[in-house]
């Protein structure tokens, strides 16, 4: 009885198989090619249909003869250029839709690279931060003279390693009592800060 039990899904399974590879045959292949071409040849037999039911109703002179005109050839024919229009729209969507989900795949594939880069320069910053910590950075500030400067008329503070007062001769130690403004290049109050 184990044996029928274990044949029965497996046979079921095939079964299955083989009609889903059936299915997998009929499949209409084109894309959305065919909505357009479809959509074209209903809006044309819809015209053909609405300039025949024209010229008949326009050379019967009875409203009585005019009326299976209007409904054979006007109404059908309109109805061929809705279907057809509603096919063309179908189209817009099918293009729509592949081109929203060709987007969203090379978003995917740059949100990927962004979020690799963002975790590349968060290593990268961590590995930093902890090779320099602040105590290293302080002591370099300190070795480099231990005070901050200014030039002899200056209303600026700067590190003595600033670019601002580098090669300069004539500057003056200072300190963050004296009341002057920190410089924008070297910041010498992060560093200070970092001193105490």
């Amino acid at each position: 009885m184990a044996a029928i039990a274990t044949d029965a899904p497996s046979r079921r399974e095939d079964r299955l198989l083989n009609v889903l590879g059936r299915a997998g045959r009929f499949r209409v292949r084109g894309g959305e090619q065919w909505l357009f071409a479809a959509g074209a040849a209903l809006v044309v037999a819809g015209l053909v249909c609405i300039i025949v039911a024209w010229v008949g109703t326009s050379r019967t002179v009875l409203v009585a003869g005019q009326i299976p005109y209007l409904v054979s050839g006007g109404l059908i024919g309109l109805g061929l250029v809705f279907l057809g229009g509603f096919l063309y729209f179908g189209h817009w969507l099918a293009v729509l839709v592949k081109d929203g989900r060709a987007r969203a795949e090379t978003d995917r594939e740059d949100l990927t690279l962004l979020r690799e880069s963002i975790e590349e320069l968060t290593v990268a910053i961590r590995g930093g931060i902890n090779s320099t910590p602040a105590a290293a950075i302080a002591e370099e500030s300190r070795s480099s003279s231990g005070t901050l400067v200014a030039t002899a008329s200056g209303t600026m503070m700067h590190r003595p390693n600033c670019a601002a007062v580098a090669g300069k001769s004539a500057v003056r130690p200072v300190t963050v009592e004296d009341g002057l403004k920190a410089c924008g290049i070297c910041r010498p109050l992060a560093y200070e800060t970092m001193l105490r």
